[in-house]
């Protein structure tokens, strides 16, 4: 009984300790405290430079308004926030283009909405990121997509990353037994576009899996 005891401790003890890779979140200053404030509360890291080994990338694209930028497509946001991952960054921020002048970001949600669902899905997967074994992706994926995948309690993670400017095919049985995360349908191949026989990641995307409990 008490060595039960002391194994459960321990177990218990390893999940509470610091991850071996920790892997921030958030963005980077400058920065109102209004939106500062709202980046705590959403559990966002607020980080005045960029962590060593971290990456970031500006959110902001051009407007039809001359001479105004505004959060870039949220799919746009969604690629580099994956392609952090993809690449063996530790931890990735957003800065955000200027609020007009006298405003903030908080007056304008639907700017502050694209990056915060992006950095929010890297979020949900901080625990993999941080915690999870790095694993050998398990299927070739096609010239210009980039991978990484993980093994975390008892699931495989894999994330595809199509920078590419061309569409990139896959061959359907490589979907199955795994689940695409954060999409409106858990079915890859309904989440994918069908070219042919095959279903395709369209340049500019990027897609999450995570396989079954083993």
């Amino acid at each position: 009984m008490r060595a039960g005891l002391l194994l459960a401790a321990a177990v218990l003890a390893a999940c509470r300790a610091e991850p071996s890779r920790p892997f921030p979140i958030g963005l980077l200053q400058p920065l109102s405290p209004r939106v500062a404030a709202e980046a705590a509360r959403l559990g966002l890291d607020v980080a005045a430079a960029v962590p060593e080994g971290a990456a970031s990338a500006f959110a902001g694209a051009p407007s039809p308004r001359v001479g105004d930028e505004v959060a870039a497509d949220w799919n746009v946001l969604r690629l580099l926030a994956a392609g952090a991952a993809a690449d063996g960054a530790r931890g990735f921020y957003f800065r955000l283009p200027p609020a007009p002048a006298g405003r903030d970001h908080i007056d304008f949600p639907e700017e502050l909405q694209a990056p915060v669902r992006a950095l929010r899905e890297l979020q949900a997967l901080r625990p993999v990121l941080e915690r999870g074994a790095d694993a050998a992706a398990p299927f070739a994926a096609p010239a210009g997509v980039r991978t990484r995948a993980w093994r975390f309690r008892g699931r495989e993670y894999l994330v595809l990353v199509n920078a590419s400017s061309v569409d990139a095919a896959f061959e359907g049985e490589v979907f199955e037994g795994r689940r695409a995360l954060f999409e409106a349908r858990s079915d890859a191949r309904r989440v994918l576009t069908p070219c042919g026989a095959r279903f395709c990641l369209t340049a500019g995307r990027a897609l999450w899996l995570e396989g079954r409990l083993r």
